[in-house]
């Protein structure tokens, strides 16, 4: 049925049992603050999803944009970043919700407009975080699982050329599969002690 998938990462189980201790360790940093979601399309829209309906408090939701793969498995030109312009960041608590994080560009893009903008902090929460990409030093708070080696994931949102995104596991894609060893992000209880006040990102 998914013959063009080399590899299954994580089925759906694990990852909803994940999913479940982020938002946990998410509503232990900011406890009973108001808190502003911003997810970015398209990959985050599922694990976003997901995310917020296990916090327990209300959150208000706002959607960005962000592009720089196109139909390529490696980022084709910096990242394009669009913010609603109506909104008020003035003052507010930002958790930046992204699908993945590999060379940082996008996310360190996203952080300084927010900031621009004047959020009282922007922290980020990560379905995936693939750290040998690194091109810019990102400080990703929360973590799902963190990827070692170069693979091209897909599913649960992220995508190939907009194709596979509804998988409901992650997968690496076959013509770009590569041998991979994937691990749980190892700081996860040390992220829950963090306190709103601290905002600890750097650009």
């Amino acid at each position: 049925m998914f013959s063009d998938i080399e590899t299954i990462l994580y089925e759906r189980a694990v990852i909803d049992e994940r999913v479940k201790e982020l938002a946990a360790q998410v509503a232990a940093v900011y406890r009973n603050n108001p808190l502003v979601v911003a997810v970015t399309l398209k990959g985050a829209f599922i694990f976003a999803a997901d995310l917020v309906r296990h916090l327990p408090e209300t959150v208000e939701i706002v959607f960005l944009r962000s592009q720089s793969y196109g139909a390529s498995t490696a980022p084709e030109r910096e990242p394009v970043v669009e913010l609603p312009p109506e909104f008020n960041w003035q003052g507010r608590h930002v958790l930046l919700v992204e699908d993945i994080v590999d060379t940082g560009r996008t996310v360190a893009a996203l952080q300084n407009r927010i900031r621009n903008f004047g959020a009282a902090s922007v922290r980020v929460c990560s379905f995936l975080d693939k750290p040998k990409r690194r091109e810019v030093p990102v400080d990703v708070e929360f973590t799902g699982f963190t990827l070692q080696g170069d693979p091209f994931v897909v599913g649960y949102g992220l995508d190939f050329a907009e194709r596979y995104r509804n998988l409901p596991f992650v997968g690496v894609l076959r013509q770009a599969g590569t041998q991979v060893e994937t691990n749980p992000e190892p700081n996860a209880e040390a992220n829950a002690e963090t306190s709103v006040e601290t905002d600890a990102e750097s650009d």
